[in-house]
């Protein structure tokens, strides 16, 4: 500041994690637990733990909400 520069801001810091993001828009495209478990190679129930995550991080209550929230953020 001293020398007539802007203080560089930071963006705010995105709640999910990489992998729950892209849960998120997988999500988003309608897809079932079981579906978004085989396209991410991951198991149903961490599929069922990383919506659950989402939902809580972003204070949401439904999947539809995480639909709208990505849709949101064109993610």
């Amino acid at each position: 500041e001293q020398l007539g520069m802007k203080r560089f801001a930071a963006p705010p810091s995105d709640p999910l994690s990489t992998r729950e993001r892209e849960v998120a828009r997988l999500v988003a495209q309608g897809l079932t637990n079981k579906q978004i478990a085989a396209t991410a190679h991951i198991s149903v129930r961490t599929v069922e733990t990383h919506v659950q995550h989402i939902l809580g991080k972003l204070g949401l209550s439904t999947r539809t909400r995480i639909a709208t929230w990505v849709a949101d953020r064109k993610l």
